[in-house]
């Protein structure tokens, strides 16, 4: 690929200026160094190279924990009404005071997500875990069918604000479907980098209806992340990756929206599976905000990886001593790891790109990591469709981390716990189906008796 031609398909606009420095601006989170939200494009700190966070100057809002709250429990009431106002239609921008306060609202890109359901295990789920309170955040019903939404619409928002012609990722499968589907109701172009044969057939359809350009690499995910970092660095392109801060800030939601369900009280735990680490590193920053402004009680993180790619799972725990884990211990313990085969694809990833925010919150949180065996993953997904609940193999890690750590005595009897469901099922048929082939039944003939004997049995 020429530089010409990337540099065309990747132009920004002239822009007008949306955010004033004082309102909101990109942080790096090794040395603080500030740069502009709207200017940035290489998504890395020309002083440290490490990752950005957005900060706010909520100071100028000038509102208390309570104000906050009844803001937002009013939107909630109001969601069931039709509305053009992006903060009743949306649960992301519900909570706009917290994500992005200061974008103007006609240039939020929303496609209605994230009003999703909190529901409590089922009695197979439950009695597989063992004895907590177990619920579980589902965020496959979205409209591209995964958590990944919820970054999606303030990710893209600020790709609209900025003036951005066209935006990349490479993806498992679920960023891709994402970014192809808020670009086209946002007139920006995609192009999206997918591992060759890695990707489910509904994975792989989904950018392809959303009219995205889609580069299949003969590679994994960390192979097409290399290229897609490269392109961001010497070539301009405008990433939908976690790379992109602006997907952190969505992703919050998931946090606010499970103590909104609770009354504003949020659980003994939060567990998410762990891929590129977006998921862990939004829990954590929303918490830790909820905490600026005045909530006394936050969640512990419960970060789940599968043995086939669990470079942050390996790491803590060869950085555990006497049953705690330092920070610095944990990054000098770090690196990442071959991936092998798994049913969850959407975190078959060795190299995090969000690794050190993933850690900083785990450990701010006092928090842990667990490891899924492919087994107890694959078995967490059929228990949860016992329960009329189809989730997807990466929510099957998270299940069972969490079974791991009622077994291990990590989360104690009858501790609150919250598990987010990343992504429906329906993208993972074939694979569920292929573990589950020996409930089928065939048979020789089509009379009535002989289906009749099957029923008797």
């Amino acid at each position: 690929m020429s530089q010409e031609k990337v540099v065309v398909i990747d132009k920004s606009l002239p822009m007008q200026k949306i955010f004033e420095a004082e309102q909101s601006w990109l942080s790096c989170i090794g040395c603080g160094y500030k740069t502009d939200l709207l200017d940035e494009r290489k998504f890395r700190c020309p002083k440290c190279g490490d990752l950005y966070d957005i900060d706010h100057n909520f100071d100028l809002l000038n509102k208390t924990l309570g104000d906050y709250i009844k803001i937002f429990d009013k939107r909630a009431a109001l969601s069931a009404y039709q509305s053009d106002n992006p903060a009743i239609r949306s649960g992301v921008w519900r909570f706009k005071e917290w994500i992005m306060p200061f974008m103007p609202d006609n240039l939020i890109i929303t496609l209605n997500e994230g009003i999703v359901p909190i529901v409590r295990a089922g009695k197979h789920l439950q009695n597989w875990v063992g004895d907590i309170e177990l619920y579980i955040i589902m965020e496959g019903m979205t409209p591209t069918g995964s958590f990944k939404d919820f970054g999606g619409t303030v990710m893209m928002s600020v790709a609209n604000a900025a003036g951005i012609c066209a935006v990349g990722c490479a993806s498992t499968g679920d960023t891709s479907a994402m970014a192809a589907a808020y670009a086209t109701a946002a007139g920006i172009q995609c192009v999206v980098i997918l591992p060759k044969g890695k990707v489910t057939a509904v994975q792989l359809a989904q950018p392809l209806v959303f009219g995205a350009k889609i580069i299949l690499l003969p590679g994994d995910f960390d192979d097409c992340m290399q290229v897609m970092q490269e392109l961001v660095a010497s070539y301009g392109v405008y990433p939908a990756n976690s790379l992109n801060p602006a997907r952190i800030e969505g992703h919050q939601a998931t946090v606010f929206q499970i103590a909104q369900y609770f009354s504003w009280q949020l659980p003994e735990w939060i567990a998410v599976p762990v891929g590129n680490g977006s998921n862990c590193s939004s829990v954590g920053k929303a918490m830790r905000l909820m905490e600026r402004f005045g909530q006394k009680k936050i969640s512990r993180i419960l970060g789940c990886q599968s043995e086939a790619a669990n470079p942050l799972g390996k790491s803590w725990n060869l950085a555990q001593k006497d049953s705690e884990v330092a920070l610095e211990e944990w990054k000098a313990r770090y690196g990442p790891v071959k991936t092998g085969e798994t049913a969850a694809t959407a975190a078959r990833i060795g190299s995090p790109v969000s690794r050190d925010k993933v850690m900083r919150e785990v450990i701010h949180s006092y928090g842990a990591m667990q490891v899924a065996t492919e087994r107890d993953l694959n078995e967490a997904v059929s228990i949860c469709g016992k329960d009329g609940h189809f989730v997807c193999p990466q929510t099957g890690i998270a299940l069972a981390g969490v079974r791991n750590a009622v077994k291990g005595g990590l989360i104690k009897k009858g501790e609150r716990v919250v598990v987010v469901s990343t992504a429906t099922g329906l993208k993972f048929a074939e694979t569920a189906a292929a573990h589950l082939q020996h409930n089928i039944i065939s048979v020789s003939d089509c009379k009535t008796e002989t289906v009749a004997k099957i029923l008797k049995r």
